[in-house]
């Protein structure tokens, strides 16, 4: 066993030994494949229990903990790293809420742990010319429901999950999250992703046609989350989630340059220099987030972490496989899906476009916030 990533994976067969020999032993593309059943090994393993805190009923890990837990998932399934940090961001941020909230609140998430259930994210859908902060799902309140539709594509876990969080807007105009339970009449999963990169992750189309929601699950802005730290939060748990996941599937390269004995150390090292540099940055935050920050300075440096991560991942990649060399990549095919699969970490909400200036403007002494 090698000293690279020995930290992450102890973690991971101390939380989770049978998904891990699981991880293992399962060919890749059988893993990210549309057919995969690696979501379903992460439910029976009790890897949706992994950001609660033990008194809830969870497994305690703390945000550090999760982020390097969360790169060996990527190592091993780029897949089941995109895809569970769906659900991670959104359990996660629905119990932060309910401390603050009410005896029901807290129920809600107790029952989620308990039952295992995988939580799907419907926030950030990219609209051409427009901003994924801004709800494309509407909510019009009649009597004690409120009744949703719209859709949300891709989802991730469309075809797992029990919950469905998502961003709406109310007819009254204002946003609010809905929490929809997937058995409700009126929501169905259609065809979407028809890339073969990372088709475990189940990031099909969720269509909602007049679902009705009750309304003690849809939770107004104004109401309950008056001044959006609820959504920024969920934002600081995607970013160092997701950036983990990407992180983690340059770590799988970077092991096949071990393995393959190569003397290039100067190739192992550059590219080892960027993935570790990255980590730590998203080790940063984790233990932030653990001290109990949140809100708009921490949400920037990691939205400016994520940038430069996203630069060094490209660095890495093509440092990693040219490593590698052209042999090893005429005859893997897993080296190519692996280099494809770390390029959709560019395209994960917020665009450097869309953000570049809220960011300048944030250090010019304006206030934040996702637009």
């Amino acid at each position: 066993m090698t000293a690279f990533m020995a930290r992450e994976r102890d973690l991971v067969r101390k939380h989770f030994p049978d998904l891990l020999d699981y991880l293992d032993s399962t060919p890749l593309m059988d893993m990210e494949g549309p057919d995969s059943k690696v979501i379903d090994q992460f439910r029976s393993a009790g890897g949706t229990k992994l950001t609660i805190p033990a008194e809830a009923g969870g497994l305690g890990a703390s945000a550090l903990d999760v982020v390097r837990i969360q790169r060996v998932f990527g190592s091993r399934s780029p897949s089941l790293g995109a895809g569970t940090t769906m659900h991670h961001l959104s359990l996660a941020t629905l119990h932060e809420f309910s401390q603050s909230g009410s005896d029901d609140d807290r129920a809600l998430v107790k029952s989620l742990v308990d039952q295992n259930a995988i939580v799907a994210s419907g926030f950030s859908e990219g609209v051409t010319g427009g901003s994924v902060f801004v709800p494309t799902m509407k909510a019009v309140r009649t009597g004690d429901v409120y009744v949703i539709n719209g859709s949300k594509k891709p989802c991730s876990l469309s075809r797992s999950m029990d919950l469905l969080t998502a961003s709406v807007e109310v007819d009254t105009g204002e946003r609010a999250i809905a929490l929809i339970p997937a058995a409700l009449p009126g929501i169905s999963v259609r065809e979407f992703w028809t890339s073969p990169i990372l088709a475990g992750a189940e990031s099909e189309e969720v269509v909602l046609e007049n679902v009705e929601v009750p309304a003690d699950l849809v939770l107004l802005n104004g109401e309950d989350d008056p001044d959006g730290e609820t959504e920024m939060t969920g934002y600081l748990w995607f970013g160092m989630l997701v950036a983990a996941s990407y992180l983690g599937a340059a770590s799988n390269l970077l092991e096949r340059v071990l393995a393959a004995g190569k003397n290039d150390y100067e190739g192992y090292v550059r590219a080892a220099a960027d993935v570790e540099a990255g980590m730590g940055a998203i080790e940063a935050i984790a233990r932030a987030v653990d001290d109990g920050e949140r809100g708009e300075d921490i949400s920037v440096r990691l939205l400016l972490a994520r940038i430069s991560i996203r630069e060094a991942l490209v660095r890495a990649t093509a440092s990693a496989v040219e490593t590698l060399g052209g042999i090893n990549f005429i005859r893997n095919p897993e080296i190519g899906y692996l280099a494809s699969a770390i390029h959709a970490f560019a395209f994960h909400p917020p665009s450097r476009r869309t953000i570049s200036e809220t960011l300048q403007k944030y250090h010019q002494g304006e206030p934040f916030a996702f637009l």
